[in-house]
């Protein structure tokens, strides 16, 4: 019985000393990573300190926050923590992370004010401060080798996007013509629409319709009232997607488009403008495997991490040269918008240089002095290749990073059009939408 006992004491201060040699660790600042190459971010800062923060609490939560995120070897806890999970075998279906959804009121009336309704001023108020630098993921679902990243429609956030494009319709009238693509995400084009119901989600295709819909309705009144003299134009490709489905056009382990998905679709945005473009069979393409992207990172789903995607990348016949601002306003000029050798784990960063605050192609087989701007986010990364030869100039600006006069721009660069070119879920995401409304303000 004394041995017993003497055992279970042992067991306690082994695990009290276990538990303090990992407190003492992950104290050690050196030894704490400041990127996740699993999940493709950067980690959680050591907060700075404030005598407001500290009184309110919200110092101490930080801290929490930073130490639990930037754990010495977190990566290899995270992959172990994955293996151990696949020994009970591979889920070839799993649903997790379910999100809230509005109604989407396809048949309401659209009125276009001036000044924002008491709904959209309390957006305004909290977008004064700035939110969270995340994209705001709400669930995942993985069917086999394919995981999507479900759509649930937010009234609020989807007025404050279609605003945002009419606010800068309005500033830019007489100057350049406003586009607006909002790309359909895999769920629109492969979940069922009992697969939808089944998981509760929004259907991404009403909510484009719904986008569309406004857009065009603030475009007729406001041109009826002489504020705007030509209509926003809107480009829907769902069909041409929907078309080419059985090809791969969306990757299945990342919530991005494929190459092929974006060549598609800027030939359906370059019909619409009358531009000529090459055929696919003049690009050279370049084949990266082993990509596992943010579905997979987010999921750590085991039967996602077997099948990796592999990125197809397609490079202009005529132009090779990129000049990029990072962030920083730091400037480089690239020798190549498609780059096949890629580094990071992040292969979709093959595309123009990854996400960038400004991208400037100079297509000098042209001298008819086009010009394009392309306000995107990172979908637009692998469609700016796809675009570079028709025309003598193409700009864009990614709107998280980019802090220039919209109009002044467009203006100094003689731009006649000007594209938004976002992928659904950007519409619901708290800090496109705030960073896109500073973008156009």
């Amino acid at each position: 019985m004394k041995q017993n006992k003497l055992l279970s004491y042992l067991r306690i201060a082994l695990f009290i000393l276990v538990i303090a040699v990992g407190c003492v660790v992950g104290f050690i600042i050196p030894l704490r990573p400041t990127i996740s190459e699993n999940e493709g971010r950067k980690l959680t800062e050591f907060p700075a300190f404030t005598v407001e923060g500290f009184l309110s609490g919200d110092y101490t939560s930080k801290i929490n926050l930073w130490y639990s995120d930037t754990f010495p070897a977190r990566d290899a806890l995270m992959e172990g923590n994955s293996i151990l999970k696949s020994a009970y075998g591979v889920k070839t279906e799993d649903f997790k992370g379910k999100g809230e959804k509005d109604e989407i009121d396809i048949e309401q009336t659209f009125v276009w004010e001036e000044d924002p309704t008491e709904d959209e001023g309390d957006s305004e108020v909290e977008s004064e401060t700035e939110p969270v630098e995340k994209e705001a993921i709400d669930g995942y679902y993985v069917n086999g080798k394919t995981a999507y990243q479900l759509y649930y429609f937010d009234k609020d956030y989807v007025d404050r996007y279609t605003r945002s494009v009419v606010n800068a319709a309005i500033k830019l009238d007489g100057i350049a013509q406003v586009y607006d693509i909002v790309v359909p995400t895999s769920p629109c084009i492969y979940l069922s629409d009992e697969e939808i119901e089944y998981l509760d989600c929004s259907d991404g295709n009403e909510a484009i319709e719904y986008i569309y819909k406004a857009l065009d309705a603030y475009s007729d009144q406001l041109i009826a009232e002489n504020k705007l003299t030509t209509p926003i134009k809107t480009i829907d490709v769902y069909p041409t997607l929907y078309e080419h489905k059985d090809e791969y056009i969306f990757f299945r382990t990342d919530h991005h488009w494929t190459g092929l998905g974006a060549y598609y679709t800027s030939r359906r945005f370059l019909d619409e403008v009358g531009r000529d473009y090459p055929p696919l069979s003049a690009y050279k393409e370049y084949q990266i495997d082993g990509f596992l992207g943010t579905l997979y990172k987010n999921t750590q789903n085991a039967n996602l991490k077997k099948t990796p995607d592999t990125v197809y990348a397609y490079e202009s016949p005529t132009v090779k040269k990129l000049t990029v601002y990072d962030r920083h306003n730091n400037v480089y000029i690239e020798d190549v918008i498609i780059n096949p050798n890629v580094t990071s784990s992040n292969k979709y960063l093959c595309f123009s240089s990854g996400d960038r605050a400004y991208y400037e192609i100079h297509n000098e087989t042209i001298n008819d002095g086009s010009a394009i701007l392309v306000i995107r986010e990172s979908y637009g990364n692998a469609f700016l290749p796809m675009i570079a030869d028709s025309y003598e100039y193409v700009y864009a600006v990614d709107y998280r990073f980019w802090n220039e006069d919209l109009v002044e721009f467009v203006t100094e660069h003689n731009i006649d059009t000007v594209l938004f070119l976002n992928n659904l879920q950007m519409t619901v995401t708290n800090y496109n939408i705030w960073t896109l409304e500073r973008c156009v303000e």
